[in-house]
């Protein structure tokens, strides 16, 4: 054994906070996690946002679809309605427009499951926050955006399972989303103090490959059982993933404690 979590991670995490349950103070609630919105585009803009922001809209339906490599500048232009020198103006190079694609919705991202962490934080005190709230936190905003938050966020998630799976491209998805990540493996590993630290990073990794299989809508169960389940309805397969996946890490648990 390599000894229980010593992540010492300490950052300061705002104010707001996002319930996705049930408590004391509001009784009449359903106990589901609430709907979050989608990415805010105020109507006032400034000049050129208008176009930088249709340029990233089409870099995302094209980097979805056919990858990083099978997307050129050039294709982007095209997509979005604009002159290929002006991509490059607002950009740059390909590199840096696939990062302001992963980045734009990222630190959305971040932000709700910040909240949650909070929320999560509030409600335990001084105890270890329970696995079904961290394990809902980290993946509950991104099924629920892949759900509902229309055709861009569902293009938006599968090009992060397309780039998560490509050795050279989960880099600019780790410099996007570790952060948040890492703070919730300092509480997974709070929640999990008898089990090496190791397998909980592999449980979290595990983790996050469930819910990219998931959003991604592979067809899969579809296909296994003749159209009979449906795997498109996103909403109502988390219910069945977040038992499975805390009952993944509760045998972590349960074997650090034995081992």
């Amino acid at each position: 054994m390599h000894g229980a979590c010593h992540l010492g991670v300490h950052i300061d995490l705002g104010h707001a906070y996002l319930m996705k349950k049930a408590t004391a103070a509001h009784p009449a609630s359903s106990g589901k996690p609430i709907s979050l919105p989608g990415v805010a585009r105020p109507n006032a803009r400034k000049p050129g946002e208008a176009t930088r922001e249709k340029m990233l809209d089409a870099a995302e339906i094209l980097f979805s679809q056919h990858g990083y490599h099978g997307t050129s500048m050039r294709d982007v232009a095209q997509e979005s309605g604009t002159r290929l020198a002006l991509v490059a103006y607002h950009f740059g190079t390909k590199d840096t427009l696939f990062d302001k694609v992963v980045e734009r919705r990222a630190s959305f991202m971040a932000h709700q499951r910040i909240q949650l962490l909070d929320a999560a934080r509030n409600r335990a005190g001084n105890e270890p926050i329970p696995l079904e709230d961290l394990v809902t936190g980290y993946v509950w905003p991104f099924v629920e955006r892949s759900s509902k938050g229309g055709r861009g966020w569902k293009n938006y998630a599968l090009l992060v399972a397309r780039a998560s799976n490509s050795p050279d491209y989960a880099k600019v998805i780790g410099v996007h989303y570790n952060p948040v990540a890492r703070q919730y493996l300092v509480e997974f590993c709070r929640s999990l103090p008898a089990v090496d630290e190791e397998r909980v990073y592999h449980g979290f990794s595990f983790m996050v490959g469930t819910m990219l299989s998931l959003v991604a809508e592979p067809g899969r169960v579809e296909s296994l059982s003749s159209g009979r389940y449906k795997s498109s309805d996103l909403e109502r397969v988390f219910e069945s993933m977040l038992p499975f996946l805390v009952a993944g890490f509760r045998t972590l648990h349960a074997e650090g404690r034995t081992s």
